[in-house]
C-alpha cells in the first residue's frame, strides 16, 4: 500500500518537476519512509540465509563463467550483489522492489554515487535476478520496479576533429601515436587492445582479429594512417630490441618505453592517454572515447548501423545507438532529403 501512494505522489509531481528534481524527490520518499508502515509486506530484518544466498552467488556466477564472462566482471557481479544482500540484511526470496528503491536512494543522496554507475550496479542486479527466475529459485526480478524510474541520461560526446587533431600532435613518440590511430581505427575495447600481440596484425591486409566480451570472436581493420604508425613503430622496435620480424610476433603489440618493455596494461594505457589529453589540453581522454568516437564517425558518414554494431561487437543494437552521436547537421541535411 505504502509503495503504491509513493508512486502516485512521484507520477502526480511529474508535470511539475524537472528530471533532477523529480529524481531528488524519488530517493527523499524512499528513504524516508522505508519501513515506515507494515501492512502488506513485511519491512522486519530477517536472517540472512548466508548458505543458502551464497549456493546461489555460486550458481550464478558459475553459468556466467559458462559462457566466458572476464574475471573482472564476475568480480563486479560478485562485489554489488554482496554489497546489496550485505546492506539489506535480508534473504534474497524477502527482498522487494521498496527494498532496491530505498538501497538505490541511500547509493545516491548519501553516498554520492554516479547515476551512470547506479545504472551499472542496478543492471548487475537484474542478471542476477533474472538467473534466479530461469532456475526457479525466486518468483520475480525486484529490479524491474527500480527499471521503471525515469533517470537522467547524459550524452557521452566522442573526440571532436579538433580533439583528435590536438592529440595526435601532442604525442611525443611514435608508440603513443601509433596507439591512439590503432585505437580510434579499430574501435577496440582497452583491454582487447592490451591483449594483443604483434602476430595478430595483417598488416598487409589492415586487419586484425580481436576476442571480445564472452571470447566472441570478430574482425576489425586499420586505416592508412594506423597502419603506417604502427608499422613505423614495430620496426622501430625491432630495431631497438634487435629482434627478427618472425620473433617479433610472439610480443605484445604494445609495450611499455621502458625496458625490459613489458607488455602494456590497461591501466597504463589509460595512465598515457590521460597525460596525453592535459598536454594537448583535451579533457577526459580515456580509450573508451576513442571507441564511441569512430562509431559516431562511421554513422555520420553513412554506415549502416547495423553494421556499426558488428564492428563494435555489440550484441544489441539499442547498446549501439547508446555509442553513437548524430550530428545535428546530418539530422537536417537527411531531413531535406528525404521529407
Amino acid at each position: 500500500m505504502l509503495e503504491k501512494i509513493l508512486e502516485n505522489v512521484i507520477n502526480a509531481m511529474v508535470p511539475c518537476l524537472d528530471s533532477g528534481q523529480l529524481e531528488k524527490l524519488n530517493n527523499v520518499l524512499y528513504i524516508e519512509f522505508h519501513g515506515v508502515e507494515v501492512v502488506e509486506q513485511c519491512t522486519e530484518l530477517a536472517a540472512t540465509g548466508e548458505d543458502g544466498d551464497e549456493a546461489k552467488i555460486r550458481m550464478f556466477l558459475a553459468s556466467k563463467k559458462a559462457v566466458n564472462r572476464q574475471d573482472a566482471t564476475l568480480r563486479q557481479y560478485t562485489r554489488e550483489i554482496r554489497s546489496m544482500l550485505g546492506f539489506l540484511g535480508k534473504r534474497l526470496e524477502d527482498i522487494t522492489g521498496m527494498d532496491l528503491r530505498y538501497y538505490y536512494g541511500i547509493m545516491r543522496e548519501r553516498r554520492h554515487i554516479k547515476m551512470s554507475t547506479m545504472q551499472t550496479r542496478l543492471h548487475y542486479l537484474s542478471s542476477f535476478w533474472d538467473f534466479l527466475i530461469t532456475e526457479e529459485l525466486v518468483h520475480s526480478n525486484p529490479v524491474k520496479k527500480v527499471g521503471l524510474l525515469k533517470l537522467e541520461k547524459t550524452i557521452k560526446k566522442p573526440y571532436s576533429a579538433e580533439d583528435m587533431e590536438a592529440l595526435r600532435s601532442s604525442c611525443t613518440t611514435l608508440r603513443d601515436r601509433a596507439l591512439v590511430e590503432f585505437l580510434y581505427s579499430t574501435g577496440v575495447r582497452v583491454s582487447e587492445a592490451a591483449a594483443l600481440n604483434v602476430g595478430d596484425i595483417w598488416m598487409d591486409r589492415k586487419e586484425l582479429i580481436v576476442y571480445g566480451k564472452g571470447s566472441k570472436e570478430r574482425r576489425t581493420y586499420l586505416t592508412d594512417s594506423a597502419k603506417f604508425y604502427l608499422r613505423r613503430y614495430l620496426q622501430v622496435r625491432g630495431k631497438d630490441e634487435g629482434v627478427s620480424p618472425e620473433e617479433m610476433k610472439e610480443l605484445p603489440l604494445f609495450v611499455t618505453l621502458d625496458r625490459p618493455h613489458g607488455r602494456l596494461t590497461v591501466a597504463g594505457m589509460q595512465y598515457m592517454l590521460r597525460g596525453l589529453g592535459k598536454r594537448a589540453g583535451v579533457k577526459n581522454v580515456h580509450p573508451h572515447r576513442f571507441r564511441r568516437t569512430i562509431a559516431t564517425d562511421l554513422l555520420n558518414r553513412g554506415m549502416p548501423i547495423e553494421q556499426v554494431k558488428e564492428f563494435l561487437g555489440h550484441e544489441k543494437l539499442d547498446t549501439t545507438m547508446i555509442y553513437c552521436t548524430v550530428k545535428e547537421e546530418g539530422i537536417q541535411a537527411s531531413h531535406r532529403k528525404f521529407a
